[in-house]
Order: structure tokens, then sequence, then C-alpha cells
């Protein structure tokens, strides 16, 4: 970030004839656009960048404003500014996961762990997979990153013959199941807005209450076997879901 706005204040002396707080924001905007890793970034307080830039905090407010109302960045009263993140999650693309579509974005994917196991499927799974009742299957629990940031928190249930050792997955499945030629075909998926419930809301760093996409996913190969069933809540802030026809 404090490379960022070393380089804003180089451009800034620049000549312009644009008022200052455009020239602010076309700047930063430019900035953001070319480095993808900032996204979900804090900026420093008005006051900070004021004194870093050598303007007034007026100009600064108002570049701001134009950067919010483009979805560029979030402002949070008593949390701050921060660079907005979007992920353009395309159910079109079979065989593009998390990863892959983070990378495609310019930024950096990740995973916090909270579950690696096998386990017999739950009963109140078992409705939406009936395929897979009774059996012992493979669970993941996580939560998704991107940039560092929480993002999502996943659930999915595999088929253990697909995954029969889950400690050994670090990041990509669909990575780990192509390099077996293993590959997706089709998805089902169900979407829906939900209220971040506490549990959530915690995993997420998110305010309880705050709008969820809820989506169940179906994937399955060109077999029409079914590879896995996910339950993932995904920021509404962040998520935004491409279907086409």
């Amino acid at each position: 970030m404090q490379e960022l706005f070393r380089w804003v204040r180089q451009t800034l002396e620049k000549p312009s004839t644009a008022p200052r707080y455009m020239q602010l924001a076309m700047v930063l905007e430019q900035g953001i656009n070319q480095n993808k890793a900032l996204a979900g970034q804090f900026f420093p307080a008005e006051r900070v960048i004021a004194q870093q830039l050598d303007i007034s905090r007026v100009t600064v407010s108002r570049a701001l404003s134009l950067l919010e109302e483009k979805g560029l960045i979030v402002r949070q009263q008593g949390v701050g500014t921060r660079i907005s993140q979007h992920l353009d999650y395309s159910l079109d693309d079979e065989e593009a996961g998390f990863t892959k579509l983070v990378l495609q974005a310019g930024g950096i994917a990740g995973n916090r762990w909270l579950e690696r196991t096998t386990t017999l499927l739950p009963d109140e799974v078992a409705s939406s997979v009936p395929a897979l009742k009774g059996e012992r299957v493979t669970k993941l629990r996580r939560v998704r990153l991107i940039n560092g940031e929480p993002v999502s928190l996943e659930t999915t249930w595999i088929p253990l013959a697909l995954l029969p050792a889950p400690e050994i997955l670090e990041h990509s499945l669909y990575q780990y199941w192509a390099e077996r030629g293993i590959l997706p075909a089709k998805k089902k998926v169900r979407i829906k807005a939900i209220a971040c419930q506490a549990e959530t809301a915690r995993l997420l760093n998110i305010q309880p209450g705050m709008p969820l996409l809820f989506y169940r996913q179906h994937t399955y190969n060109a077999q029409n076997g079914l590879l896995e069933y996910c339950e993932i809540y995904c920021r509404s802030d962040i998520y935004e879901i491409q279907i086409s026809d």
C-alpha cells in the first residue's frame, strides 16, 4: 500500500487541468486496476493520505467518494476504507474451480482448513445426495481466502474413491483431480440469499446479519457420475455469479 501511494504522489506531480480530487480519483483507480493483489487491503485514514500526498482532506474525501460510487472501494464507519474484491464466479466453465478463477483475476487464492476427514455421510445431507446415503465419504470444510481475506465458507462431500486421503490436499481439488484424469463436466446449482449467522460471520470476518449467497452445488463427470456435493456461504459483496443461457 505504501508503494501505491508513493506512485500516486509522483503521478500527481504531472501537470493536469482536471480538478485535484478528480486527478486523485483517476490515479488511484489506475493504480488499483494495475495491481490486483491490492484487493481487500485497507487504505490509510483520510488524514494520513492527505499528509502523504500534501493535499487537503476534503480533496481526499471527494476522490474516495468517486471511487466508492464506481464500486472500487468499500467505506465502513468504524472499520475503514478497503479496496473492493470481486470474484466473477462463472457457472458455465465446468472445470473452473475457485483457485483457477482467483488466479485468472490476478489474485492470490488460499484456504484456512477447518476439516479434512473421512466420515459416514450425515443423515441431514443424504437427502441432497441420495446416491451416497449410508456410505463413507470424504468431507472437506474450509474458509476460502482471496489475498488473505476470507470470502466464503465451503463444506464439500466427495465419494471416498475420488479423494481417499484428504489430508494430502492443500489447495485446488480440481487440480488434484485433473492430474488423475478426473474431469468435471456438469454442475447443478441452487442459490438463495440469506442473513449471515454468528458462527459464519466470525469465520468470514463480517458482521452477523450481513447478506450472504448460499448455494448448493452438485458436480458431475461426463458420465453423470457424482464428483462432489458442496454447500457454500459466499460474501455477497465479493461474489458475482455469472449464468448464461
